[in-house]
């Protein structure tokens, strides 16, 4: 196995429209817990945030086999980056209307990040199995 070295141009290949499609598509799960989605009826916790969290994971797999995207790896761990980082600029947004918007420190900040780009990469990593199964059985 040939690991290649991730270059500039490499980067600029990548999808960055569709990146930060999907990003902002997943704050649809921070959105419905600060309108209180979560709090009762079929959404009640924790039914509600698990069968988003599920959701966002299936569109994400289906974005990048449906429009195959040749780095599905790096291309979904960006998709967890680009949502932790707006993500965290909701949060900083709605500082100044709700008290329960508190800012994480810095470690918590990097950690969110990180969390939802490992999270991306492993959504990648079945993206791959699935591009190649289907390239191996001749799919569409």
């Amino acid at each position: 196995m040939v690991i290649k070295e991730t270059t500039r141009s490499d980067l600029r290949e990548l999808p960055w429209v569709t990146i930060t499609a999907l990003g902002a598509f997943s704050l649809l799960r921070p959105i419905l817990s600060i309108v209180g989605a979560y709090d009762d009826g079929p959404l009640k916790k924790p039914v509600g945030p698990l069968i988003l969290t599920a959701l966002i994971i299936v569109v994400w797999i289906g974005a990048a086999v449906l429009r195959r995207f040749p780095r599905p790896v790096e291309t979904l761990a960006f998709v967890g980056v680009a949502y932790g980082v707006l993500a965290l600029l909701l949060n900083i947004s709605l500082q100044p209307f709700l008290d329960s918007a508190e800012l994480p420190p810095v470690p918590g900040m990097i950690a969110i990040i990180v969390f939802n780009a490992a999270q991306g990469a492993v959504c990648g990593l079945i993206a791959l199995a699935l591009l190649r199964r289907r390239s191996r059985s001749g799919g569409a």
